[in-house]
């Protein structure tokens, strides 16, 4: 009766959303998007005999840019382990644009199908999976449905659930239990994200702690030279969203005052955010220049302005390397944060704020002084002090570094889960 109810709500919500998510999208898109989001794939693995008992299809879920990236080195993994065939699936046009960019050839990268019954039944059978994969904590209940009707099993990988969703989720736990009894395994990134699915209606027998990918998924060991070469001390600041760059570039205006030759890197989390943020930057009377508008030859040590806008895709986890100091986006506005582990792969200070919910690992770097955390008041304060010590900046990097270190594992964990339920050997 529930999954019917929730059947009707979405469909009644795909009537309003459909029309706009179609119009807003380049031309060129739009047929390809609607055609795969109803879960017509211009593909039928069965019929190509790609999925067979020794080579299951594995279908990966990653909805946006930061879970394909993630996915990347699973994928990787579960190719030269566990089998050839793999459709990678996501719901937002960048991730896909990236899937595309980062992964082996071979792997087919589609949209994700609506959650209704005839999409997802489409969809399954032009895929014909042997495991259905989710990255991180995507619930999709007549997906996870349909997918356990015709016995594929369904894995949640690098699961995570934030303090915010655990809430909203506890109150519909009659509703979760239903969703989640589909699922074969939750392999989730922390023993508090195990103890949240529990308690949202998971069967215990079924959850593990696996450990969180990103600590195995490096960014690319090649800092873009045009980083490299900007002058004096640099401060990265990743992942911001709205209302955050002013607090934080406050206090940067007047570092900047303090450190005349400091050179800053903002990246806005959003791509539709940097014309925003470069109306900031004009409110606060500070000159930048856009990395699309830098050449990777350019000489960047004789730049007009030493603030960076950083209105690419998919730089910023290796411009991290070329950072002093780096701080934290999401933290300073109750956004939960975002992803300290870049920046602790490269051994590098953190700064973050008072809002890292949907990262408890935060804590942990605290307490090993390889992060600081602080509210907006404090900010210009300390990152004085940083800049101002040195030793202070490697103790920190260092304390980072061996976290990052010793954390990693997480997708040995899940390719030993996925040769189990799979029954590769």
């Amino acid at each position: 009766m529930m999954l019917f109810v929730y059947r009707i709500l979405y469909f009644i919500a795909l009537i309003v959303i459909v029309p706009l998510e179609y119009f807003k999208r380049p031309k060129e898109l739009r047929g390809r998007w609607l055609s795969e989001r109803l879960g017509r794939y211009p593909f039928v693995f069965l019929k190509e005999g790609a999925s067979t008992e020794i080579n299951p299809t594995i279908w990966i879920h990653a909805v946006s840019v930061g879970e394909a990236i993630t996915a990347v080195s699973l994928i990787r993994r579960v190719i030269e382990e566990v089998s050839p065939h793999i459709v990678l699936s996501t719901v937002t046009d960048t991730g896909r644009q990236t899937a595309k960019e980062k992964l082996p050839q071979g792997v087919k990268v589609v949209y994700v199908p609506f959650d209704t019954q005839s999409a997802v039944r489409r969809a399954i059978k032009a895929v014909n999976p042997g495991v259905f994969a989710v990255m991180e904590t995507e619930l999709w209940p007549c997906i996870f449905n349909e997918m356990n009707k015709q016995n594929i099993p369904v894995v949640i990988l690098n699961g995570r659930i934030s303090e915010r969703s655990f809430k909203g989720y506890r109150r519909i736990r009659f509703f979760m239990k239903l969703v989640l009894c589909n699922v074969t395994l939750f392999g989730m990134q922390s023993d508090t994200y195990s103890q949240r699915i529990i308690a949202m209606g998971a069967d215990g027998s079924t959850v593990k702690t696996l450990g969180n990918f990103k600590f195995d998924t490096p960014p690319s060991p090649s800092i873009p030279a045009w980083a490299l070469r900007l002058p004096g001390p640099m401060l990265v600041i990743g992942s911001t969203h709205e209302k955050e760059e002013a607090i934080i570039l406050a206090a940067v205006k007047r570092l900047k005052a303090e450190i005349g030759e400091l050179s800053v890197v903002l990246a806005p989390r959003h791509p539709k955010r940097f014309d925003e943020a470069a109306t900031v930057m004009n409110s606060l009377d500070i000159p930048f220049v856009r990395r699309s508008e830098l050449s990777d030859t350019q000489d960047t040590a004789t730049l007009p302005a030493s603030v960076v806008l950083l209105d690419t895709i998919g730089e910023l986890a290796s411009v991290y390397g070329a950072a002093d100091v780096c701080i934290m986006g999401g933290s300073f506005v109750p956004k939960g944060g975002h992803n300290l582990l870049e920046p602790a792969y490269w051994g590098k200070p953190i700064v973050c704020g008072p809002h890292m919910d949907n990262f408890p690992m935060a804590g942990e770097f605290t307490a090993a002084h390889a992060a600081v955390t602080i509210n907006a008041a404090g900010l210009y304060d300390t990152l004085s002090e940083l800049f101002s010590n040195e030793s202070k900046r490697h103790e920190m990097g260092h304390n980072a570094r061996e976290l990052y270190g010793k954390n990693s594992g997480a997708i040995d964990n899940a390719i030993r889960e996925l040769k189990k339920i799979t029954g590769v050997q």
